[in-house]
């Protein structure tokens, strides 16, 4: 007979590893149990795991689910890329946060820490040919955070996302300001708000989670392959920043001449930069690849800029395409999710003479405050007039469009990746390989391929302690 939360550890291990190649309908079959297909939703899974293998009912007690074995029960998603690779499907959320009770302890003595130090993971495959019910769950996993490699910096993440609530900032919080535990929105929409300490400012519900991009990895480990994922931190008493400072050091302040020359690059190589920051951390498969990287979602930028602090080249983002995007609502696209858990490793070049010279790097993600007012009316914009028409005019030959441009907002624009250009517009005029280098847009039209992009003047900005 089922004991409900009152399992021991031993006991939740068996039953776990009795569920590996089940699905819902098999475990329900099991406990001669229906249930219509109507009552599976988002955490239906979860939920359904937790009542028919465990025996627990759903609640939101802050406890963890088994007590007092203090182990809390995840289930969760992942699915196989077209490469074959395994992914994530989705982040793992964890515990709401509460604003006005969680920065009162320290780590260790914390709600988190009480609720999450023990997990037991169960991972389902997802397939986009099933029904939530016949997802198989394939792996268990108890993840003990006390020993887990990853817990200095877990505990540093918590610090930050705690001072910041602290000191009034909650309505700041961004998933990407932290490497592996981020703070996610939780609630219905944008008007799910929360008191906060030492401010008068309401700030949206957010609940602690470890990154989709965290979590592929442990899927990765612990699922599929992860012989090929080099590692650049040997210690793990060694904190990341401390170790990225330590190698940037020893560099900074040589030309890309002497750079070339002591890694032996050519410098014909278009890819020279970048080949220089993996010979630095001595990396071999690129930085960006690398375990501490993926884990934390960062993405590394190699910049040139001028004597004059200018910087010459936009940052660009994946294509999008148009009948895609349009379906698309702000509060699920694409570039607010990269924005909100995606941080870049800007590394620095500078001018001086007929050389560049290192300065060093900077780690950095948008502002939750620009992506919840400025990219959020410029998406909104974007949006708008690929559903309504884009207005293009002809001047010798030369295709011009009215998305959003340049110098629209000072952040972000919309223009295309490639040299390359395709259009088919109603009026007749036709020019380019349209197979090749257009995209059909709602109104039947065809026009070159688009993506975001960062201005170059904004990542100026950014970088500007590099202008001496």
């Amino acid at each position: 007979m089922k004991k409900g939360r009152l399992y021991n550890r031993q006991e939740i291990e068996v039953i776990s590893k009795s569920a590996i190649g089940k699905s819902i309908t098999d475990i329900m079959k099991e406990e001669l149990v229906t249930i219509e297909d109507n009552k599976f939703h988002k955490g239906g899974m979860g939920q359904l795991v937790e009542q028919y293998l465990f025996g627990i009912q759903t609640n939101n007690d802050s406890e963890p689910d088994f007590m007092p074995a203090g182990i809390e029960l995840k289930v969760t998603p992942y699915k196989k890329l077209k490469d074959g690779k395994l992914s994530a499907k989705e982040r793992l959320v964890l515990n709401v946060i509460n604003y006005m009770e969680e920065w009162k302890n320290d780590f260790e003595n914390s709600h988190f820490w009480f609720k999450n130090n023990t997990i037991q993971l169960l991972w389902y495959l997802w397939e986009p040919d099933k029904v939530e019910k016949d997802y198989k769950i394939t792996h268990e996993k108890l993840l003990e955070l006390s020993k887990n490699e990853d817990l200095n910096q877990i505990e540093k993440d918590w610090n930050f996302i705690v001072d910041k609530i602290k000191n009034g900032k909650a309505h700041e919080l961004s998933e990407a300001d932290t490497m592996y535990l981020g703070a996610c929105t939780k609630g219905a929409n944008k008007n799910s708000l929360r008191e906060q300490p030492n401010t008068s400012i309401k700030a949206k519900q957010r609940a602690f989670c470890f990154k989709q991009c965290y979590m592929t990895q442990l899927v990765r480990k612990y699922i599929g392959d992860y012989s090929d994922v080099e590692k650049i931190l040997k210690s793990s008493t060694t904190s990341f920043d401390d170790y990225i400072k330590s190698v940037i050091n020893k560099y900074v302040g040589k030309t890309e001449t002497e750079l070339l020359e002591m890694f032996k690059i050519s410098k014909k190589s278009k890819d020279r930069y970048s080949m220089i920051i993996n010979k630095m951390f001595n990396v071999s498969k690129g930085l960006k690849n690398t375990e501490e990287f993926l884990k934390a979602n960062i993405i590394p930028k190699t910049i040139r800029m001028e004597e004059n602090g200018n910087i010459i080249e936009s940052i660009s983002f994946p294509k999008f395409k148009f009948k895609d995007i349009i379906n698309e609502t702000w509060d699920d696209s694409i570039l607010k999710e990269e924005l909100e858990t995606t941080k870049y490793m800007f590394f620095v070049f500078k001018k001086k003479d007929k050389d560049y010279v290192f300065k060093g790097f900077k780690l950095w993600n948008m502002p939750q405050v620009i992506i919840d007012n400025v990219i959020e009316d410029f998406w909104n914009k974007t949006i708008n007039k690929i559903r309504n028409g884009i207005n293009f005019t002809i001047n010798n030959g030369i295709v011009y469009n009215d998305l959003p441009g340049i110098s629209d907002n000072g952040i972000m624009h919309v223009r295309p990746h490639t040299l390359k250009s395709a259009y088919k517009l109603n009026n007749g005029f036709q020019k380019g390989d349209i197979k090749k280098y257009a995209d059909e847009l709602p109104n039947g039209e065809w026009m070159t391929k688009q993506c975001f992009w960062f201005n170059n003047t904004f990542i100026r900005d950014i970088l500007k302690e590099f202008y001496s």
